[in-house]
Formats: C-alpha cells, structure tokens, sequence
C-alpha cells in the first residue's frame, strides 16, 4: 500500500528481520488471545485446581484451533464472529428439522447450509 511503518526494538543485537518476526508472532498471540477470551471461554472457568484450570484453558484453545482448521477447510475467511454465527444457524436448521419429524435429503440441507453462510457473509 506504499506506507512506511516503523519498528523499534529495545534490544539492538537484533536484526530488522528478527524484530518484525517477534512483532508479527505478538500479534497472532494477541489475537489467539482475544478470540479465546470472547468466543471459546477462556476465561469463565471458576475452577481452582491447577489442572481444572490447566484442562479449561487447553479446551478453549483447542476448540479455537479447531475452529480455525474447520474455517480453513470450507474455504472462510478466518472470523470467529462468523464461524459462531454460522455454527448457530446449523444448529438451528438442524434442532428445527428434528423437532418437526421431517427428514430432508442431503441435497435439501446442502443447499439451506450454502444459503445460511451465504446470508452470514452479507450480514457482516
């Protein structure tokens, strides 16, 4: 895009290469971070056992790793917001054709599954 950025480093025995690695790896942590807190519930765990505590956090990494792997898979752009979205909607579908005793075929559920994300991806 033409902009210049600046990266300062307080340790000067690193190269320019090294410090824009160590910048760009914070952030993907920061992220990790931000979308375990708000999305896979990093931190609503009340435990106060250490390995309680050391199972919640592995989960709620887990999951959003697997929701990564799963966005990747389908070919979405990576957002937590619309992986949720879309995962509620499929709940949904499926909780509504359960209830009514109505059992679609595959090419039926394919095509609402295609709709719903289509209508998830206008939303945002």
């Amino acid at each position: 895009n033409g902009k210049k950025k600046l990266f300062f480093s307080t340790d000067t025995s690193l190269s320019g290469e090294e410090v824009l690695l160590y910048y760009r790896t914070r952030f993907q942590i920061e992220f990790c971070f931000r979308d375990a807190k708000g999305y896979t519930g990093l931190m609503d765990c009340q435990a106060r056992d250490k390995w309680k505590l050391d199972f919640a956090f592995n989960a709620s990494f887990t999951s959003l790793n697997v929701a990564k792997v799963t966005m990747k898979e389908m070919g979405m752009e990576y957002s937590m917001s619309s992986f949720k979205s879309l995962m509620t909607n499929i709940y949904l579908v499926k909780r509504i054709f359960k209830a009514s005793g109505y059992t679609p075929n595959r090419t039926l559920i394919s095509k609402i599954f295609k709709d719903l994300s289509c209508l998830q991806r206008i939303a945002a």
